[in-house]
This record gives structure tokens, C-alpha cells and sequence, in this order.
């Protein structure tokens, strides 16, 4: 699935129809990695269908839990369902709404949120705010979990680190190598440490599934406990002033992993 904006191409998602479990695109092999610090959600809100891949891949990889979605765009999800394989069912739900607004009327708790909501190369401003961060919070349980997709080639990457920062006890990030994309991770507790959890993590719990798409001793050597200081310039990220697309015009340095 692919999105035409302003005259470029973004690839959305992807789907193998033969293996529809399996992870194609690569930075949703870390939001899978995210487990490491949670391996048994029981409940997890996804904002952002795209081809509906990742959640191909989240009910076999997690038959215990039920994962809701939440999509901006019907055409969106009438695709994925048209072409790519998706079904959903009622432990993997789809309600067509703006992210936000669900959460704002969602009395639920969830031990993850994920936030992969891009409009072609752009994530709505007011899913990048600390009001935003400051409502997924308290959606989270004690012990739960905010992994967000960003990019990390412009300006825009400072903010969301300054602007998580501002909001959750922990913020971590892996890498994902050969790409300008980064998975933010960021925790509704401050102890333990993510850097001690990772020390201390075993994984027998994770079903073959995971195991074919993850190995998280692999990508847990891509994830840096502590994410990157932000300019001190970076703009804080707020409902009144979230300049999200200007900053992202002003490319930086940063190149892939």
C-alpha cells in the first residue's frame, strides 16, 4: 500500500499474502521489539491501520491479547481488507476515528499504545503535542508502554524526543538500520530501567511466531537505553504551537544507521 503526497511516494505498509505474519517492513520488526519491556500485553491500542500488517502479525504472535485500531481513513481500511489480507475480528478490532478523539472518549487502559499515524510523510500535528502525550499516559497501565514511528532526517525528530521527554519518565528509541526511521519508546514508569531490563530480559515466553520475525537479542543491540539530547532549541510541541511540517522541511544531517 503506497500514499501519493504533495508529489511524493510513501510506502504505507506492506503484506506477503502467502505469509501474512510476516513482518516486511523493517520498523515494525522494533515496534514488535517493544516486547522486551512488556512481553505479555493483555490490551493494546494501535493508531494508524496502514495495510494492516503489523496486526496480521499481533494476533498469531500474541493469542492472549486483543488489539484495537484505530483509523483515520474508511478508504484506508476498506483496502486493507480489499487487498492485503486484513480481517478483523474480535480480538483485532478496527473503529474508523481520529486517534485522539477515541482516547478522549475511551475510558480503557492498555499495557501498549502504538502511534504509527502517517499521513504520506507526515504524522497530524496534534498526535505530536504533550497535551497528546499527556492523555496516551493516562491510557496506560502502571507498567505500559508508548511506542511512536518517527522519522529522524529533520528538525522535527529534536521535538518529539523534547516533547516525550516532557511527559514520560523513561524515553528510549531503536534504531532501524538503512532507513530514516526510528522507534520511540517511551515508559509510564521510571523503575526499572530500561537499560536493566534489557540486561536482565529472557525470552522464552515469545511464541514462534515472534521468533520468526524477531530476535530480540538481535534488535535489542539496536536499542539505545536513553534517547539522543535534542538541540536545546528544539520547539516544545504543544496544542497552540506545533509547527511539525515546517520542521520537517529543515532536513538534517542524521544519516541512516
Amino acid at each position: 500500500m503506497r500514499s501519493f503526497w504533495r508529489s511524493k511516494l510513501y510506502r504505507e505498509s506492506a503484506v506477503d499474502l502467502n505469509d501474512p505474519a510476516r513482518l516486511i517492513v523493517p520498523y515494525t520488526v522494533s515496534i514488535a521489539a517493544s516486547a522486551i519491556f512488556h512481553p505479555n500485553p493483555k490490551r493494546v491500542l494501535m493508531i494508524g491501520l496502514g495495510g494492516g500488517g503489523f496486526n496480521q502479525f499481533f494476533e498469531r504472535a500474541f493469542p492472549g491479547a486483543t488489539l484495537q485500531t484505530v483509523e483515520l481513513d474508511p478508504q484506508v481500511f476498506l483496502l486493507a481488507q480489499k487487498y492485503l489480507g486484513f480481517k478483523p475480528s474480535d480480538r483485532n478490532k478496527v473503529d474508523v476515528l481520529d486517534g485522539r478523539m477515541f482516547l478522549r472518549r475511551s475510558k480503557m487502559i492498555y499495557d501498549w499504545i502504538i502511534l504509527d499515524a502517517f499521513r504520506g510523510g507526515f504524522v497530524p500535528p496534534h498526535l505530536k503535542t504533550v497535551e497528546f502525550y499527556k492523555l496516551v499516559r493516562a491510557h496506560l497501565t502502571l507498567d505500559g508502554l508508548f511506542v511512536a514511528n518517527v522519522h529522524t532526517d529533520s528538525s522535527l525528530f529534536a521535538s518529539d524526543i523534547r516533547t516525550m521527554r516532557a511527559v514520560f519518565p523513561q524515553l528510549g528509541m531503536f534504531d532501524v538500520p538503512q532507513t530514516p526511521n526510528a522507534v520511540l519508546v517511551a515508559s509510564n514508569f521510571k523503575s526499572p530501567s530500561f537499560k536493566n531490563m534489557l540486561q536482565q530480559a529472557v525470552h522464552p515466553a515469545f511464541n514462534e511466531t515472534f521468533r520468526l520475525n524477531v530476535d530480540p537479542i538481535a534488535v535489542g543491540k539496536s536499542f539505545h537505553p536513553s534517547a539522543p539530547e535534542p538541540d536545546k532549541n528544539a520547539p516544545l510541541l504543544t496544542d497552540d504551537f506545533a509547527p511539525t511540517e515546517f520542521l520537517d522541511a529543515v532536513k538534517t544531517n542524521r544519516s541512516p544507521q
